[in-house]
């Protein structure tokens, strides 16, 4: 069985597989995610060619898990089909980053991988999998998790957290993200409206508004690198997409907003 390689894409996992025959293949639910389909099963229907779409087993803590997998050419075809303006940022970043790496070192099948290229991809993988415990809601999910981060911990010689420990520390906001939140209670006591959600427990606002109702309001903010940055790892509340389109409840327009879950009591 071939070992995925994990990469990243705007802090989104994408798995890729190498055959013994040299060919690519691509995780097509991690493919789908970051080109904002909706359904990876049905857009796999829809725009791939079947043979190069296959079934390949993943195992881990003794638990096997099968996923779908595409190859180059039907990776290209849903990259065409998305309507995700991140799109072209993604197929560069496969044709200039992902497969020049996985060329450069070689072939990653299971006898063949180097000790280097083994362990940063475990490093990879365990970050990954720690925030999809930190996330993870349901405990039976939560479980199955934390297996598959104790495996790769032990493989690294790294200790495991303890599952009810990750995330009880809270975490330290950075100036430059509270900054933020302080702008937003600004607008709120001006009786501003620009949360473009219709459910109670989501905030999505669209930056460039909040840049205009701020300047309108005699007040400035600088949406720069360190500050998306800190947005993007919100955790009260939650950052859950960024450039998100969604069916704006203020204007009734599609926008790009960027979306956090609010806590409910």
């Amino acid at each position: 069985m071939t070992i995925p390689v994990l990469f990243e894409f705007e802090a989104l996992p994408v798995r890729v597989l190498t055959e013994a025959d040299g060919e690519y293949w691509f995780c097509a639910k991690d493919v789908c995610s970051v080109l904002g389909y909706r359904n990876d099963t049905d857009s796999v229907k829809a725009h791939c060619r079947e043979a190069g779409v296959a079934k390949r087993d993943l195992s881990s803590s003794g638990q096997r898990r099968e996923l779908t997998f595409i190859n180059e050419g039907n990776l290209y075809r849903l990259i065409v089909k998305s309507r995700k303006e991140e799109a072209q940022c993604f197929e560069s970043w496969v044709c200039n980053e992902v497969l020049p790496a996985l060329r450069r070192t070689g072939s990653y099948q299971l006898g063949n991988r180097t000790t280097a290229a083994t362990r940063i991809a475990n490093h990879w993988l365990r970050l990954a999998l720690g925030k999809e415990l930190y996330r993870a809601r349901d405990p039976v999910l939560s479980t199955l998790i934390h297996q598959q981060l104790a495996e790769v911990s032990d493989t690294l010689g790294l200790p495991t957290p303890e599952i009810d420990s990750l995330g009880r520390t809270a975490p330290v906001v950075p100036d430059v993200l509270k900054t933020f939140w302080e702008t937003l209670t600004f607008l709120d006591g001006k009786g501003v409206e620009y949360n473009h959600s219709t459910r109670s427990n989501i905030l999505a606002v669209n930056l460039r508004e909040i840049a205009h109702l701020l300047s309108e309001n005699g007040q400035s903010l600088l949406f720069d690198t360190a500050l998306r940055q800190a947005m993007w790892q919100s955790h009260l509340p939650r950052c859950l997409h960024k450039n998100h389109a969604i069916h704006s409840g203020l204007t009734g327009k599609i926008i790009k907003c960027w979306i956090f879950e609010l806590t409910t009591k």
